[in-house]
């Protein structure tokens, strides 16, 4: 790491404490000795295979939008973990590029563990639920 004062190479780090999804480190440079703090935080790059077969980056505020849509008025926090839970299995999946359907059927399972009506909600919207009959089936799946 480079000191930001004199561009000097050689830093020691002081101190490290881990965060939400960062590690935030205190360094002091050797040279001049003044003191600076970074944060560090994984970087990865996940493309989605949309419908129309169109590829785009992943975007978690996508996932977060449609999520916040299906749950109403939940709290901003348990959205976003849903959110996070969705990215993190299709990361242990290890597949690049990822399918969109393959990004809905996760959401799917996360928000059928959190809220059943929530789930139906999405699914009617996912899947394309227009008959009175498949909602019924649907609804006796959760149940």
């Amino acid at each position: 790491m480079h000191c930001p004062y004199c561009s000097n190479a050689e830093t020691k780090v002081l101190e490290s404490r881990l965060l939400d999804d960062s590690m935030r480190r205190r360094r002091e440079c050797f040279k001049c000795e003044n003191r600076f703090t970074t944060y560090e935080r994984a970087v990865f790059s996940l493309t989605v295979i949309k419908k129309d077969g169109r590829m785009q980056s992943f975007d978690l505020n996508k996932v977060t939008k449609s999520i916040q849509q299906a749950c109403g008025k939940v709290a901003a926090v348990q959205v976003i973990e849903l959110a996070k839970n969705v990215q993190q299995r299709i990361l242990r999946k290890k597949i690049n590029p990822v399918k969109t359907t393959d990004i809905g059927r996760l959401v799917l399972q996360e928000l059928k563990k959190f809220d059943k009506i929530a789930y139906l909600r999405f699914a009617s919207v996912y899947k394309s639920i227009d008959d009175p009959d498949l909602l019924k089936k649907e609804i006796e799946g959760v149940l």
